[in-house]
């Protein structure tokens, strides 16, 4: 902590695949105080995540939150340099938000993400800090159609890779790690990954592919013009570019070329698989366990993510995802009836 209070970001050693262990020191009880009283003068006092919706003055309220936190606002900055330069995952074991309420813990990582960028909502009630813990009901109607929702495993992906400029910047606080010990989270880095492909023949035919040939992701309903059911709605970007430098989820894909079949070609599959064969090199993953009040932040256009099983139903965790406001690869939508 330096003179002004600040909590710094401490590198403790990498753990491989451009992503870091970091360490952190509590926020003074005096900042807290003072973040919270910023938000709730924007935000209102209301115990619930609903309340946290962008307003589309969030350069103003990052202004507010860097005067009365200096600490938070520098550990924001230190998270968004690192996660620009030298890392694309920054692991912290104990966040110190344990210590408090959930909504509290809530609230203080929608002051961080503020600090990094401009926070998004994630539904159409805009609610920007989003609960991953399972939703049985959701489970038994079939309703759960989101990694979010449900217990089992995910596969590797990158958040948000139907829309056509995903977010940069993602933050996953775990309230409660699952006590079976399961939903382990794994990382890849899209560098790492480029760069195994380009080590072969094969692999360097599939990466000029998937980076010249414009795929359809599939829009999840929730998010399409219309918010019906039914409705088939596509962007289509390539896998690998410039920013994102990956984009990629195995299910809204397939459901993209379902939706779009004059593009499920032999080529397409036999690029996929290659891909697909390169994630799963167990060699070539980082594999851990978060803990309860640890914190991973990740640069959503350079890291995959992906999670084990779990079988505990108290398992939770926060999510936010965060735009950086900076011009990204063009990915045009289309509709499709």
């Amino acid at each position: 902590m330096n003179a002004s209070g600040a909590t710094m970001l401490n590198h403790v050693h990498d753990l491989g695949f451009r992503t870091g262990e970091f360490t952190v020191e509590p926020l003074p009880d005096a900042e807290t105080g003072r973040v919270l009283a910023v938000l709730a003068a924007r935000h209102g006092t209301q115990t619930d995540a609903t309340a946290l919706v962008p307003d589309g003055r969030e350069a103003d309220l990052r202004g507010e939150l860097a005067e009365a936190a200096p600490g938070l606002s520098a550990l924001a900055t230190a998270i968004r340099d690192r996660l620009e330069s030298s890392h694309s995952g920054v692991l912290i074991r104990r966040a110190h938000f344990g210590r408090h309420d959930l909504d509290t813990r809530r609230r203080l990582l929608y002051a961080l993400a503020v600090g990094i960028g401009a926070p998004t909502a994630t539904d159409r009630d805009r609610k920007v800090v989003w609960d991953i813990k399972l939703r049985p009901e959701l489970v038994r109607s079939g309703g759960a159609s989101t990694f979010s929702e449900h217990a089992d495993e995910a596969d590797f992906h990158t958040d948000t890779q139907y829309f056509p400029n995903p977010e940069r910047y993602m933050l996953l606080y775990f309230a409660q790690a699952a006590a079976c010990g399961g939903g382990r989270s794994s990382l890849r880095d899209a560098r790492c990954v480029r760069e195994a492909l380009s080590g072969s023949d094969e692999g360097r035919w599939a990466l000029d592919l998937l980076s010249q040939t414009a795929l359809p992701f599939r829009i999840p309903a929730t998010f399409t013009r219309s918010g019906s059911r039914d409705a088939v709605e596509v962007t289509f970007a390539t896998i690998f570019g410039d920013r994102p430098l990956i984009r990629f989820r195995t299910d809204t894909l397939r459901r993209g070329l379902a939706a779009r079949p004059e593009h499920d070609t032999p080529e397409v599959r036999r690029a996929l698989a290659i891909l697909q064969a390169e994630l799963d090199n167990p060699a070539r993953r980082l594999e851990t366990f978060m803990e309860s009040d640890s914190l991973l932040a990740m640069n959503n256009h350079e890291a995959l993510h992906g999670r084990g099983a779990f079988a505990d139903p108290d398992r939770h965790a926060l999510r936010i995802r965060i735009d950086d406001g900076a011009l990204q690869d063009s990915a045009p939508q289309d509709q499709a009836r």
